[in-house]
């Protein structure tokens, strides 16, 4: 990595550390989120809506690192990197995650409004199928697996972007004292 912060933050989620220590955000949310992924054999049930969360949660963070700011304009942020990073995509789909990202985090449901446009949710964890599918206007069904799937290849991609780009060090570096690590003691 250009910086051992970003080794931190980019740390792989399987890595097993124990406190006390500095941890990086990502590291963090990622390993929670695979977490409430794994099936339970003992009730065949997954943690999928905090999973789901810490998903549009991890893509909002990494978003401030990608624009290299944390003031206003949440949405354009969250979508210019779902736009980047999450291909391929159809156009309109970033608004489509977007919307789910504001269903889940600011209501803890599943309708969203923009002007006139309503979004209805229904999640889905099969794996295997198409990312986002709309039934019919205004529905629209989301894969977590597939989401999930998205989101780790969006990291590895950014990644891959940060190591050649001074302007993302400079963003990233710009973020990591407010947003990159965590100490647990």
């Amino acid at each position: 990595m250009f910086d051992p912060k970003a080794d931190l933050f980019f740390e792989d989620p399987r890595c097993n550390r124990r406190p006390p220590g500095d941890y990086g955000v990502l590291y963090l949310l990622r390993r929670d989120i695979n977490l409430c992924l794994r099936y339970d054999p003992a009730d065949g049930t997954r943690a999928l809506w905090p999973g789901g969360m810490a998903m549009l949660a991890g893509i909002d963070l990494v978003a401030k690192f990608y624009k290299g700011n944390d003031t206003g304009k949440v949405g354009s942020r969250f979508t210019d990197f779902i736009r980047k990073y999450f291909q391929p995509l159809p156009a309109g789909d970033e608004e489509t995650i977007y919307q789910l990202r504001n269903s889940l985090l600011h209501s803890f449901g599943l309708y969203s409004k923009k002007g006139t446009r309503t979004y209805h949710f229904l999640l889905t964890a099969a794996g295997g199928m198409p990312f986002i599918q709309q039934p019919s206007p205004g529905n629209y069904q989301i894969d977590l697996i597939e989401l999930h799937k998205r989101f780790e290849q969006a990291l590895l991609n950014y990644q891959t972007d940060l190591e050649s780009q001074s302007s993302l060090q400079s963003n990233f570096l710009g973020m990591f004292t407010n947003y990159g690590t965590i100490h647990i003691g």
